[in-house]
C-alpha cells in the first residue's frame, strides 16, 4: 500500500479522493490551510484508515516550505488544491495573482523541495478549461480577471506536468481533468459530482495510470502549444525564479 499526499483534502475533490484511497487501504497525508480547519476532517477521515494532517496556507511560499518540511517521505504527491478567486481578491503573500500563486507556483515549489521524497507519482490537477487557457513565461502571475485566471493557470498545471515527467523521468507525472463536478469552484449546473472527481484523481493517484494528461481511463485532449519542450522549459525556468529556487 502507498503513502498519498494530497493537498486541498479537506473538502471536494481531494477529500472524495482521500475517502477512496483510504478505503483501498492506502495511507493519506491530508493537506488543510490551517489545524483548525483540517482536524476535524482527519479525525472523521481516520475512521476509514490511516491519515497524517499536515497544514500550510499555498498561497503564502513560506508557509509551502514548511509544508514541505511536515510532509516526510511519499509514494505519490497529489497537487489538488485550487482556487477561483473572486473579483478584487487581494493577492498572494509575495504579490502574485492568486490563481496563479495557489494553483500553480505552490505545486511547483513543493514538488522542487519534495522530488527526492517522493518515490512513485506526481499527479497534477487539469480542468475543462485548460484548452482556453494561456501560458506565457514571460507573464505569469499578473493580475487578470477570475476566469482567465482560472484557464490560464490550469493550462500552466498541464505544462508543469509535462515538464515534471520530463525532469523526473523515474517517477509518473502528469496531470489529470477531473470532469466538470459540483465544487464550490464549478457552477451548480455540472453535471458531475465530487464522487466522480475523486474517482478520477485516486486511480491516477493508485490505480492503473500512465501519466500524462488524462480524464478517468482516457487521455485527455492536450492543446499541441503545450506540449511544446521549449515552453515546458521555459516554464520552468520562469517559475524556479518565481518561486525563489536556486540551483
Amino acid at each position: 500500500m502507498a503513502t498519498i499526499a494530497i493537498t486541498g483534502s479537506t473538502d471536494g475533490i481531494g477529500r472524495a479522493a482521500a475517502r477512496r484511497l483510504l478505503a483501498g487501504g492506502h495511507t493519506v497525508v491530508v493537506h488543510a490551510r490551517s489545524e483548525a480547519r483540517g482536524a476535524p476532517v482527519a479525525e472523521e477521515l481516520s475512521r476509514l484508515g490511516t491519515v497524517r494532517l499536515v497544514t500550510g496556507d499555498l498561497a503564502d511560499l513560506d508557509q509551502v516550505r514548511s509544508l514541505a518540511g511536515q510532509v516526510g517521505d511519499l509514494d505519490v504527491l497529489v497537487h489538488n488544491a485550487g482556487v477561483w478567486p473572486a473579483d478584487g481578491a487581494p493577492p498572494s503573500r509575495q504579490g502574485h495573482e492568486l490563481a496563479f500563486a495557489v494553483n500553480a507556483l505552490a505545486p511547483h515549489l513543493l514538488t522542487t523541495l519534495l522530488d527526492e521524497r517522493v518515490r512513485g507519482r506526481l499527479v497534477f490537477l487539469g480542468s475543462g478549461m485548460v484548452g482556453s487557457g494561456r501560458v506565457d513565461p514571460d507573464d505569469l502571475g499578473s493580475p487578470r480577471p477570475p476566469s482567465r485566471a482560472y484557464a490560464d493557470s490550469k493550462a500552466l498545471d498541464v505544462v508543469l506536468a509535462l515538464a515534471w515527467a520530463r525532469r523526473l523521468p523515474h517517477l509518473r507525472v502528469g496531470a489529470v481533468d477531473p470532469g466538470w463536478v459540483r465544487t464550490k469552484l464549478a457552477s451548480p449546473g455540472a453535471p458531475g459530482d465530487v464522487e466522480d472527481g475523486g474517482e478520477r484523481v485516486a486511480l491516477a493517484a493508485a490505480g492503473e495510470w500512465a501519466g500524462g494528461y488524462t480524464a478517468g481511463r482516457s487521455r485527455a485532449r492536450t492543446p499541441r502549444a503545450l506540449e511544446d519542450p521549449a515552453l515546458q522549459d521555459r516554464v520552468l525556468a520562469a517559475m524556479d525564479r518565481l518561486a525563489g529556487v536556486t540551483a
